[in-house]
């Protein structure tokens, strides 16, 4: 099972579909540095060799490029999972705190793969999901150039709901458009965490569904960057830390946020083997 930690609460923006357990948490509650290094030093000694840093969005987090590289030392290979709105500009998130410009060329040499959303092919489709008043196509595109310019390894995540079911083929001409980008994936949206369960009645799709749209794409471009995910498939793939340090497997994440399946917490060494052991089952 592949490992996601949470590294910050807070975000750029707020999905109306977001998945995220640390939107209920208290704002600006993150853990703390050591308590992430210690638990993946164990980790990695352990055979865990691949993780992805998320959120909330972790260029949020203050010392994020302190953090990336100190994990990066202890030899993870890390994804990065990110609007990436700081790395065209300063990002003023609420009226006290503005988070400063991300440096491209340090996060695109620290991080082997990263992963920015693009939901739609216009700012209307796209902003269904994820509201900003940015122009947000176009800012999406920039950044994945900005990256580019520093050799970064992208990675462009897509959620396919409702409301961009018949834009995806639209999405796809952008992403085919971006012959430098590594993978595409496709994500069934799922009804995770408070408010996808709150506004699933706006994204949900049938599996089938899905699954057609998945077989066009596929016989239209042939591409072996294309990865669809759907609901069953990630159910089974991920263990979360959230930004208090509970571990719980994705799959539980529908649920209340107290009423998930914690398997431990990482600040708790004694919690550590219980959470590589289902970190290692497949």
């Amino acid at each position: 099972m592949h490992l996601n930690i949470f590294v910050s609460q807070r975000c750029f923006v707020y999905c109306k579909g977001c998945y995220s357990h640390s939107r209920e948490e208290k704002c600006g509650e993150m853990l703390d540095t050591n308590n992430i290094l210690n638990f993946l030093k164990y980790a990695y000694k352990k055979g865990i060799k691949k993780l992805t840093i998320c959120g909330g969005d972790p260029l949020t987090r203050p010392d994020i490029m302190d953090l990336l590289k100190q994990i990066k030392k202890i030899g993870y290979y890390i994804s990065l999972d990110t609007l990436g709105s700081s790395i065209l500009k300063d990002i003023k998130i609420n009226t006290k705190l503005t988070i400063p410009k991300t440096d491209a060329k340090i996060l695109s040499r620290t991080v082997d793969m990263i992963g920015i959303p693009i939901d739609g092919s216009t700012n209307d489709i796209f902003t269904m999901f994820r509201p900003t008043k940015e122009d947000i196509v176009k800012q999406q595109i920039d950044i994945c150039n900005e990256l580019h310019k520093y050799g970064a390894n992208i990675c462009i995540n897509t959620v396919l709901h409702k409301g961009n079911i018949e834009d995806i083929f639209e999405i796809a001409k952008i992403i085919h458009s971006l012959e430098y980008v590594k993978k595409w994936q496709v994500f069934e949206y799922e009804p995770f965490g408070k408010y996808g369960i709150m506004n699933k009645h706006l994204f949900e799709i049938s599996d089938n569904k899905f699954l057609e749209i998945k077989n066009k794409i596929e016989k239209d471009y042939n591409d072996e960057r294309i990865q669809f995910k759907n609901s069953k498939l990630r159910n089974k793939l991920y263990i979360l830390i959230d930004n208090s340090g509970d571990s719980y497997i994705s799959s539980t994440c529908n649920l209340k946020r107290n009423n998930r399946k914690i398997i431990g917490n990482i600040k708790e060494e004694k919690d550590w083997p219980k959470i590589i052991k289902y970190l290692k089952m497949k």
